[in-house]
């Protein structure tokens, strides 16, 4: 790869939504020094309403824009000119209205979501950070999707993508994603269970180097004297029993009640839980440790990530954004790149 020829790898910063927090908390970060000692960053976004942003928020950066091309000949020819580089995504700014859902914001999420991937594609950049978008600007933008899933999945042609959510020393992965609650069940089926596991199994390798240690939750409130109920009994168990079977370096177990699963998973040193749907995850470790998580995409070839929170409308041009998560969110895709480069330097040595 023409990346792994640097020390630090090049990582992308895509701005998310930028009528939202994600260039205030991408600054912000990109103000601290240690961050050049982890990687060299781009930024990827409208360079016009990141400037905008940069007046208040980091009014003494060297911001230097580029086209894609030009990016790409720069890099080629050696290190880009001083400075950050910016690739610029045209967009209808005059329309992005900042702190509301508006689809000129929509549109220019999109692109920057594209630019990034063709960039990883390109061997230019080794990582992307995405940092937050609002769905319903995507959904609503004219792009025919509705939120980064989809577009990865495009990007990368696979059918889907998934997240699995770093938090400490835990990883969580959810078989359904953001759905409403009464189509949960429907979308649940033993090769579901068994799919997800295995991302969340490779995912546990990747980043804790370790065998993958998992609990699995049930769908239903709660599974007494080893009663199962229906989606228990023939779905979620069968799957586990399969994963176990499948998977040579697996200790897996459950079906077990959600509301207690995650103590458990911190009591008995386990490093992944497979929930059934995405807030039986999402309100457990975010109530622990809402700054200290990253989302990381599967199913797609390259390692990107994502904070654990929203855009942020209502606060977006208060100036008061925490890139506290962003922080630990690239420290999590530098560990990962490193694993990565280890591993393909023990495949050329072999």
């Amino acid at each position: 790869m023409m990346q792994e020829r640097y020390d630090k790898p090049w990582i992308g910063f895509v701005l998310g939504d930028q009528a939202g927090i994600g260039p205030e908390i991408v600054l912000k970060l990109l103000k601290r020094p240690h961050v050049y000692e982890q990687c060299c960053p781009v930024i990827i976004g409208n360079f016009e309403l990141l400037c905008q942003t940069a007046r208040q928020a980091a009014p003494d950066y060297l911001l230097r824009p580029y086209t894609l091309g030009n990016f790409k000949r720069s890099f080629e020819a050696g290190l880009p000119e001083s400075g950050i580089p910016v690739i610029n995504i045209e967009g209808d700014v005059s329309h992005v209205v900042v702190g509301t859902v508006n689809t000129a914001a929509g549109l220019i999420a999109y692109h920057s979501i594209k630019t990034g991937y063709q960039l990883l594609d390109d061997g230019l950049l080794e990582g992307l950070i995405l940092a937050p978008i609002t769905k319903e600007a995507i959904s609503k933008c004219g792009c025919g999707y509705h939120s980064e899933y989809e577009i990865l999945a495009a990007c990368a042609g696979v059918l889907e993508a998934h997240t699995v959510v770093k938090g400490g020393t835990i990883l969580r992965a959810s078989v359904v994603g953001h759905t409403p609650f009464r189509e949960i069940v429907g979308q649940l089926s033993v090769e579901r269970v068994m799919d997800t596991g295995r991302n969340l199994a490779d995912m546990i390798r990747l980043v804790y180097g370790k065998p993958p240690r998992i609990l699995v939750a049930g769908i239903n409130p709660c599974l007494e004297d080893g009663i199962l109920e229906t989606e228990e009994k023939d779905i979620i168990l069968p799957a586990v029993m399969e994963l176990r079977k499948e998977i040579q370096d697996l200790e897996i177990s459950g079906p077990m009640p959600a509301g207690a699963i995650f103590d458990t998973a911190l009591e008995e040193n386990c490093n992944g839980i497979l929930y059934m749907y995405h807030d039986q995850g999402n309100i457990a470790m975010k109530t622990r440790m809402f700054q200290t998580t990253a989302c990381i995409y599967t199913n797609v070839p390259y390692p990107i990530l994502s904070p654990g929170h929203g855009s942020a409308l209502d606060i977006a041009e208060l100036g008061v954004a925490n890139p506290t998560n962003i922080s630990y969110v690239l420290s999590t895709l530098v560990d990962i790149i490193q694993t990565k480069r280890q591993f393909n330097k023990s495949l050329r040595q072999a």
